[in-house]
């Protein structure tokens, strides 16, 4: 799926957190509430819980490097899940670049080879989520 180096990268990032890695997601929301505060609605649960989540999936994606294409119905439902939220296809390009610039500040030693590896694996997951949101929708249509 994706070439070694490309896994490697993203698998060393993690690695290179500074801090706690709780810390870069709940981060993530910070800035994403202060870059779109419309999209604080969408989160009713506690924000705390939320940014756990998202650390739990993040892990997994870089556990599941090999083996992605396992992922892939989980991903989908995933979408469909957020789609019922209220998340349209324009707040992944918005979550997308949240959390780009959030493992910037956290990564250490950030470089352009983190920042490619981070966008494709973060682009291929918005891509799957989108996708199970769309398939969901047509089917509801």
């Amino acid at each position: 799926m994706f070439e070694e180096q490309v896994k490697q990268t993203v698998r060393s990032g993690l690695a290179r957190l500074r801090g706690s890695p709780g810390n870069v997601t709940r981060d993530f929301y910070v800035h994403l509430f202060k870059a779109a505060p419309s999209v604080r609605p969408l989160f009713r649960d506690d924000v705390d819980v939320q940014a756990d989540k998202l650390l739990d999936m993040l892990v997994v994606l870089v556990q599941s490097l090999d083996h992605l294409q396992e992922l892939v119905t989980e991903i989908e439902s995933l979408g469909v899940r957020h789609a019922a939220y209220g998340v349209n296809e324009e707040h992944y390009i918005l979550v997308a670049r949240v959390l780009m610039a959030t493992l910037r500040d956290h990564i250490s030693n950030w470089s352009d080879q983190d920042e490619n590896a981070w966008g494709m694996l973060l682009d291929y997951v918005a891509d799957l989520m989108i996708t199970g949101a769309r398939e969901a929708n047509g089917a509801a249509a």
